[in-house]
């Protein structure tokens, strides 16, 4: 398996926008957090850019990415935000070219479709965790932040409990690779050259304002294609239930997906859209023990 280089104070992290438009405002409060954080950002030219829901059009979002992949002193490329967009540009970046810099790929929501690509048909590790102008401006939590720079730093000990203690919903302990993301950008990748391998994943899951029944039909989705078959668990984030409905709802969801699987399910991983954000490592190897812990059992980066 090929890491990235570990991430230490000090260094770059180049910031691109590859999906919906960034707030300028929004963003100078990110930046400003990554600085005190002690990193250096770099902004790629025309992030502000704006034409519909995207930050530019495909080819000025795909510029955007080269120049983050490529720039020579960035140790670290972050997302400004998600939105939608990334899907549209994965043909445009040569990606195995691409990890040979060895650099951390950072970022959630829409970029989940670049994060599950990367780590489960590449093998090249990723971190799902902030962005810039999405939860490191709007819900800043300092110890999330801190959480990540910990991770990219290779900080992170296998016996040191990841994160906070989950609910259980169906199951016990599970053992398996750190794989998964934004439910509904996964889901658009079925039957794409950029569908994830999930054999043998502890599979994250999270989204943000889909109702019990939209995450039941693209649950049921996965399922029925028969890609689930070998997951060790399912690990669902921090999810808020839509408008009218209660968590109970989407537990039960979730808890019937598992118990079609015949795999364990634990609720409430502080990640994703909703609350901290908290870095996951996906491509690595983790556990979960009896008590709903998480355990990370290999680090994402090279020292």
């Amino acid at each position: 398996m090929r890491k990235p280089l570990s991430l230490r104070k000090g260094d770059v992290i180049a910031v691109f926008a590859p999906a919906g438009p960034v707030d300028a405002g929004r963003l100078a409060r990110g930046i400003a957090r990554l600085s005190a954080a002690g990193f250096v950002p770099e902004i790629a030219d025309g992030v502000l850019a704006a034409e519909g829901y995207f930050a530019g059009d495909d080819a000025h979002r795909a510029r955007q990415v080269e120049w983050a992949l490529t720039l020579p002193e960035a140790r670290a490329v972050m997302a400004a935000r998600g939105g939608y967009g990334t899907t549209r540009i994965l043909p445009r970046i040569d990606w195995k070219r691409a990890i040979r810099r060895r650099k951390v790929i950072v970022g959630f929501s829409d970029m989940t479709a670049v994060l599950s690509y990367l780590s489960t048909r590449l093998g090249f590790p990723c971190l799902h965790g902030p962005m810039a102008s999405a939860d490191l401006a709007s819900r800043f939590d300092a110890g999330a932040l801190d959480a990540f720079a910990r991770l990219a730093a290779g900080e992170v000990s296998p016996r040191e409990p990841w994160g906070e203690p989950m609910e259980r919903v169906r199951g016990g302990a599970a053992e398996g690779v750190l794989a998964g993301g934004c439910l509904s950008v996964l889901t658009a990748l079925l039957g794409t050259p950029y569908e994830p391998d999930f054999r043998g994943a502890l599979l994250f899951l999270e989204d943000v304002g889909e109702p019990a029944y939209r995450i039941d039909r693209m649950l049921t989705q996965w399922i029925q294609s028969g890609r689930l078959s070998k997951i060790s668990a399912i690990v669902v984030g921090t999810m808020a239930p839509a408008r009218g409905e209660s968590i109970d709802e989407l537990r039960r969801v979730f808890h019937d997906a598992g118990k079609q699987l015949s795999v364990p399910v634990r609720y409430g991983f502080p990640a994703g859209h909703e609350g901290k954000n908290v870095a996951l490592p996906f491509g690595v190897r983790a556990r979960i023990d009896a008590r709903g812990r998480l355990f990370l059992l290999d680090s994402p980066v090279e020292a």
